[in-house]
């Protein structure tokens, strides 16, 4: 809630009280009884300060606290993967000028690893807000790590993209989609669902990153183990050619290398913006989809400055900044930047942090399967 709609809450809160005391008075003392003997002999005015002080302590207190708190901390320290966080870090200091964000960027293992370091050897943590995948979360989590922080913001976000005890909250996701050269495959011949990738013609034109298990795990949580496996069995006859990297995989499928293959549908939306000649399949059931959780660390040395810079990333201004870059915001209440992102209109699978301790399992399976060194 903004701070004008507090201000006009309290006042109408206020006026309410102060009227509907008046009314009630007037029926007990009678029709002849003035505004002054209302008041007066009425509602105790003491009653209705004491009322309003409450009122008021709701509208403004909790927010100007933190406000004034991060104030006196002047910084926030970001730990991130998201590649458009300092973007987002320039706009959160417009807004805030009074606190400077550090942010420190890394991928999903590097980043993790340099957090688990940091807190053997310290009983501090040299971050405030973390932004990690959603299996790495998890594990900082686990390790006391990460504290429930219950943003005002979280209320525009469906039960799926948010921890239930308050522990992280999605700023984006990534759908797993298939992409495809619309120079090479005309749309009516691209694959529409999971069988068609098993069609002969696809045999050695499939290209998919070596580290894409995840594929295999979604499919497992929509279809049950068996059949999961089963499945990537026959796709393993296809010749799949891996290539590490989705955002590369994307660029070589523009280039004409290969007809189709695994990426990411975000990626293929701001290729498309462009002109490229690629477009992607949006009939998929499941789609693969994973979240992009932000939390705030258990022993921030800046705590409001970070649950600050929470509220920033979940606010409808920050999510659409995200939009704008061609990231797949969480919040649920924006329009989506293209059609085909109508999260209402896909087959969604979500994979939750709490599967983390399926991960591994899923990468055996999918390493073996796909006879992948490591």
């Amino acid at each position: 809630m903004s701070t004008g709609m507090r201000r006009n809450l309290t006042a109408v809160l206020v006026r309410g009280v102060v009227v509907s005391g008046r009314e009630r008075m007037r029926n007990q003392m009678g029709p002849t009884a003035t505004s002054r003997d209302t008041w007066n002999r009425g509602v105790p005015q003491s009653a209705i300060i004491f009322f309003i002080l409450i009122v008021c302590q709701y509208a403004f207190g909790a927010d100007q606290r933190t406000m004034d708190a991060a104030k006196r901390e002047g910084k926030v320290v970001w730990y991130t993967v998201a590649g458009e966080s300092a973007e987002l870090a320039k706009s959160f200091e417009a807004k805030y000028p009074f606190v400077k964000v550090e942010v420190l960027r890394s991928t999903v293992f590097p980043l993790l690893n340099r957090i688990l370091n940091e807190a053997r050897g310290s009983n501090n943590q040299n971050y405030d807000v973390v932004r990690q995948s959603s299996f790495a979360m998890q594990v900082l989590i686990h390790k006391g790590l990460i504290q429930p922080y219950d943003s005002s913001e979280r209320k525009s976000y469906s039960s799926e993209a948010k921890d239930k005890l308050g522990y992280w909250t999605s700023t984006d996701e990534n759908y797993f989609v298939i992409g495809y050269s619309t120079r090479l495959t005309p749309s009516g011949d691209a694959p529409k669902d999971w069988d068609d990738l098993l069609d002969p013609k696809w045999r050695g034109k499939i290209a998919m990153d070596p580290d894409n298990h995840l594929l295999y795990g979604g499919l497992e949580q929509s279809w049950g183990k068996e059949k999961a496996t089963e499945y990537f069995k026959k796709l393993s006859r296809q010749q799949v050619q891996f290539r590490r990297g989705n955002t590369l995989l994307a660029q070589l499928i523009v280039a004409g290398e290969y007809p189709l293959g695994f990426v990411y549908a975000h990626r293929v939306e701001l290729l498309k913006s462009q002109g490229a000649p690629i477009d992607w399949v949006s009939t998929m059931d499941p789609i693969v989809a994973t979240l992009g959780p932000v939390g705030l660390a258990a022993k921030s040395q800046n705590p409001n400055a970070g649950k600050l810079l929470i509220d920033f990333l979940l606010s409808a201004d920050a999510q659409k900044q995200l939009q704008r870059m061609y990231r797949i915001p969480s919040r649920s209440n924006l329009e989506p930047i293209s059609p085909l992102l109508d999260a209402g209109r896909l087959k969604l699978s979500s994979l939750h942090p709490s599967l983390a301790e399926k991960e591994e399992s899923w990468k055996k399976s999918f390493r073996s399967i796909f006879q992948l060194p490591g």
